[in-house]
């Protein structure tokens, strides 16, 4: 994900730097103005999502460890229940951090959403068009993410819940499986933003080749 981020300004910025030389339509000096403006947001959003995705990254290995640890203790004589228990909060906490750049990130395609919607190309009506399809695209993006962090606060709930009794006799296995199963949701959430990402990439090269 990291290498498409830095593509993908790159793309914009050679698509903005076209427009703001194209013969046939002289922008005004408020539009060349509003157009750094909006590099410089998609620049913005770029590094959010650059830095979203090695978090993402990061925590779902982390996550995966701690699901790695409980298959080991769950086969044992005498599961270290403690252990588990701190690995769900732990994973709690990693929710959260994921949370706040998941706003960040939210925040950032916010303001690049507005501010492409104020430029202003006179006659020329396909590049606003597809400018507006790439925050359709960076929109649905967050959407995707937001949705697979949602189904993995689902799945460490269950999991904790799980986990709760004392006595492994009372674990009620139906909650066990509610959490796999919004583990399985989350992760097709992650692989729907994946090809969000790679519309957005698609969007940016028919930018590009306008130029």
């Amino acid at each position: 994900m990291m290498e498409r981020s830095c593509a993908l300004f790159l793309l914009l910025f050679l698509a903005g730097c076209t427009l703001l030389t194209a013969g046939c339509t002289t922008p005004r000096m408020s539009d060349t103005h509003n157009t750094t403006v909006v590099i410089q947001d998609y620049n913005t959003w770029a590094d959010q999502q650059r830095a979203y995705s090695d978090q993402v990254r990061s925590d779902l290995t982390r996550m995966g460890s701690n699901l790695d640890t409980y298959n080991q203790e769950i086969v044992s004589d005498h599961p270290d229940i403690g252990l588990l228990r701190e690995n769900v909060e732990t994973d709690r906490q990693i929710l959260d951090q994921w949370g706040t750049s998941t706003k960040a990130l939210g925040s950032a395609t916010d303001l690049f959403t507005t501010d492409i919607a104020s430029l202003d190309f006179g006659s020329d009506t396909d590049t606003p068009r597809i400018s507006g399809l790439l925050a359709q695209e960076m929109k649905i993006y967050s959407i995707d993410m937001s949705n697979a962090q949602q189904h993995f606060i689902d799945y460490n709930r269950d999991f904790g819940g799980y986990l709760t009794p004392d006595d492994p006799d009372y674990w009620d296995d139906s909650l066990r499986m509610a959490a796999m199963d919004a583990k399985a949701q989350a992760l097709s959430s992650v692989e729907d933003g994946d090809a969000a990402l790679s519309n957005i990439t698609a969007t940016a090269q028919i930018l590009q080749q306008r130029q």
